[in-house]
Parts: C-alpha cells; structure tokens; sequence
C-alpha cells in the first residue's frame, strides 16, 4: 500500500499519468491495476482528470472514476460527473450520473456524455439542457453535439431554444456560440413577440434578431401571411424582404400581395413589389387585380390607401379591363389615373387616350374621362367595328359595362348597321351587316345596349355620310387612329 503516492513519471505523452492519490494499491487477482482513492489526479496530455476514486488499468491506458469526477481540459472545457471510463488511447471519456459539461459562456447538462479529447467534442443521445452563463438563452434536445475548439453545437430530434425575446422549435439546429447565430437544417419554428416563423433551413442572428430563411418560409404577423421561397426579416425594426413566389395575405382588409421580390415596412402599411408584382383586392362581387412590373402600396394612420404601378400595369375589375404603363390610385379622391398609351375593355369596347381618369368607388369603375386622342372601337364582328373619336370622351359605367358616350371637340362616328334576315333551316334570325354611318360633329352623345351603338344625340348640326356595305371600301372601314389591341388585354390570375 502507498499513501501519498505520486505515480512514476512516464516521457510517454500517450501514457495515462497517475499524479497524486491519498490511497494508491494494487487490485487483487488483476494485473497491472491500482486502485486510488481521495483527492486522486490523473494527468493526460493537457488534459487533467479529478474524482473520489479510481480503477487505474496501467497496461490498457484506461481509467474508471468514481465521485465527483471532473476533467479539465486546458481553459477550454470542464467535464462533471459520478462516474467516467476514460481510455487514454482513444481520448474518449465515457461520462455517467449527472453530468455537466461547460466553459466561459455555455453549460451543458445530461445524464450521460460521451467526450472524445481528440477534437473536444461532447455527444449525448439521451436529452440535454444548454444554459448561458451571461444571458438568457436555454436550449435543449434529445441528441446533441459540441464542438468545443469552434464553440459550436449540433442538435437533433426535438430541439427547442428558449430566450425572453424569442422562441425556436426545430428538427435539426446548429448553435455557432461565437456568433450566437442559430442555423436551421429541418422544419422550424420562431415565435417573435407576436409574429411566428416556419421555415425549413436558415440562420437566426440572436443578438440582433435577424433571420435569414430559404426552402420556403412564412412569417405570421397579427392579420398578415407572408411567405416567399427566401425571406429576411428583422424582428427590432419589423421590416421584411421576400424573394421569389412571393404571398403576403391581409385577412383583415382581404388583400393579397404577390411577386417575386417584396420589402414590407415594420407596420405593414408599406408594401414595394418587384417583379411580376400583382395586388388582389377581395370583394363580395368583383375583385380587383393590379399588376404590374413594380407597385408601390402604403396607408397612412387615417387608412388612406395610395398605389403606384409602373410598367407593363394591368387592372382586372370585373368585366372592366385596363392596360397603361402607369397607373395612380388614392382612396382620398377615389381617382384612378392611367398614364402612358392607357387602354380599357369593357366586354368588346376598347376605350383609348393619352390618357385616363376614372371615378373608383364601391368597388367599381364609374366615369370614366379620357383626354387628348381619345377613341373607342367596339368590335361589331370579325370584320368591321363600330368607332368613336374625338379630343376628350366622358363614359359611363354601370354594371362594368359603358352605357353612355360623350364625346367633345372634332367628334367623329364610324358605325355599322345591319339587316336581318331569316334562316332558312332554322326559327332564329341571323344579321348581316347591310352599311356604314359615318358622322362628324362637334359634341355627340351614344348610347350603348349590350355593347354595341344603340342611340346617337348631336349637340350641333352633324356631317353624316351613309354607305351600303358593297360601296366601301377598305381603306373606309376605320377612322384615323384605330388600333386594335386586343392581345394586350390582361388575364386574371384565377384564369391562368
């Protein structure tokens, strides 16, 4: 027996170092095994280990402690526990019964570790709870790593990170403790004050509160959906941006924004989109659409709304369909104005000028002003279309259908009549375009029944010319203007 006993020094880096003992002897019936007890302290590399007591195998390099264990490696680490199996060859330690491992900043508790010294990494496979030792931060799992040398943990399976500002839910986590920035690798959830993330991937930046989603994400902010196929949101300032496929719903004001980039202001009363930018406005009969290249989309505190549309803008209310290179809408006025070649359909009319002004209200279009080369075309059939020129034109819209035009200064009509004849093999009559009207009169006013030219009024004495449809020819068939342009008429999203 030896008390007080050093272990014999050994030039072996490799070799286990027994260094102090109050008890130290032999353990009978096994070879080369001492036996150590109170205060023991074995030394490996730069690793040291402490505990009550402790089975030293001198030939195997292994060591089995007992009692308040503690293994301190360099400043990096600290390791607790009732009971270890360390292996000197392997630099793995198996730890056992309340164990805790930490550093200057982060404390790990579990009921069972296995710490390999090679790379002074710390795994469990049966539940842990993480701690800050300078903040508030918790985390837990059921599986986990640590990799001491770049302070980074690795969780699995039912990880959740608790914090007074915020609250993450996740599959997959990786905590980098340097940056203190949380990297999601499976399906994820934060709760930010009022506002919720899912997400599958993306990195959380604690110390300001930033996230940086992609794979899909939606952002839950009071009345507000918002989701987009990457994301970056600030929780201090509330401002976010989306990026491709994006889709923020208001269910309050039952508003949908899509495109493929938008930047929301903290309150969400200013919305930008970019790119295949479209705007829903949800109503019991008729929903109106604007899209565009870009729009721009803000209330102020007295729930005034104003829109901005840039390029290539279409608007979809109804039967009412409008195409414009720019377009200006403000709830204060109940103005919408159209810039730039604009052109409206309603049904088969197509409304021209160099520009439009319509009173919007009630959720549809109204009157509608249409200034400088103003022209109207109605297509009559394949061949022919009813035509109304002028200098400034005033529509009226009822039921999203123009009921009556008038047109002031050099005000010219081009209209067609027809001829019905009865079908020989049929009870229903068919028509036939029999001849052209065309008049020329200062102020003219038409009336419209089911989209065709049903009544005209002259305000002055009018030019008219009659034709029978065999003696015009085709240069007559369109007044100085017309262009047809169909094509550009926008589609609603519910149809594509």
């Amino acid at each position: 027996m030896l008390t007080n006993s050093l272990a014999i020094s050994q030039s072996d880096d490799k070799t286990v170092k027994l260094v102090f003992a109050e008890t130290v002897k032999d353990v009978p019936g096994l070879i080369n095994t001492t036996q150590a007890t109170g205060n023991v302290h074995f030394q490996h590399n730069n690793a040291n280990l402490y505990c009550d007591s402790a089975i030293f195998f001198r030939d195997e390099n292994r060591v089995n402690a007992y009692g308040k264990v503690h293994i301190n490696q360099g400043d990096t680490i600290n390791l607790f526990c009732d009971s270890l199996r360390y292996n000197g060859n392997t630099k793995i330690s198996k730890l056992g019964g309340n164990v805790r491992m930490r550093d200057q900043e982060y404390k790990l508790v579990t009921d069972s570790l296995e710490y390999n010294g090679n790379n002074s990494v710390g795994a469990y496979t049966n539940f842990a709870t993480i701690t800050t030792i300078k903040d508030d931060i918790k985390l837990t799992s059921i599986k986990g790593y640590y990799h001491a040398t770049p302070k980074t943990f690795f969780f699995k399976d039912s990880v959740r990170v608790t914090h007074p500002e915020y609250q993450l839910i996740s599959d997959t986590l990786e905590f980098r403790t340097t940056t203190n920035t949380a990297h999601f690798h499976g399906p994820t959830i934060i709760k930010m004050d009022s506002s919720v993330v899912k997400c599958s991937r993306g990195i959380y930046y604690t110390d300001n509160r930033f996230v940086e989603l992609w794979d899909g994400a939606t952002l839950i902010d009071s009345n507000r959906t918002f989701y987009a196929d990457s994301m970056r949101y600030s929780q201090e300032t509330g401002i976010g941006e989306g990026f491709m496929n994006v889709n923020l719903f208001d269910s309050t004001e039952q508003v949908q924004f899509l495109s493929n980039y938008m930047w929301k202001s903290a309150e969400n009363d200013t919305v930008i989109l970019n790119d295949a930018a479209r705007i829903i406005q949800y109503n019991e009969n008729d929903t109106l659409e604007l899209l565009a290249d870009s729009i721009f989309h803000t209330t102020d505190s007295l729930d005034e709304k104003i829109s901005i549309a840039e390029n290539n803008v279409g608007i979809i209310n109804g039967d009412i369909k409008v195409r414009c290179d720019s377009a200006f809408f403000s709830t204060t006025d109940s103005i919408i104005k159209l810039f730039k070649n604009p052109i409206m359909w309603s049904e088969s009319t197509q409304l021209s000028a160099d520009s439009i002004l319509s009173n919007y209200y009630d959720n549809k279009f109204h009157e509608v002003y249409l200034y400088q080369n103003s022209f109207i075309a109605s297509e009559h059939d394949s061949l022919h279309y009813d035509q109304i020129k002028g200098k400034f034109m005033t529509a009226w819209i009822d039921s999203n259908k123009v009921q009556k035009v008038k047109i002031e200064l050099n005000a010219k009509t081009l209209y067609f009549t027809e001829e019905e004849k009865p079908a020989a093999d049929s009870t229903e009559a068919s028509k036939k375009v029999d001849g052209m009207n065309d008049l020329e009169c200062n102020e003219i006013l038409i009336y419209f029944k089911d989209s065709e030219i049903d009544r005209i009024a002259f305000i002055d004495q009018p030019t008219a010319t009659y034709l029978p449809i065999s003696q015009v020819l085709e240069s007559q068939l369109f007044l100085k203007g017309f262009n047809w342009q169909i094509a550009l008429k926008p589609k609603s999203i519910f149809l594509e």
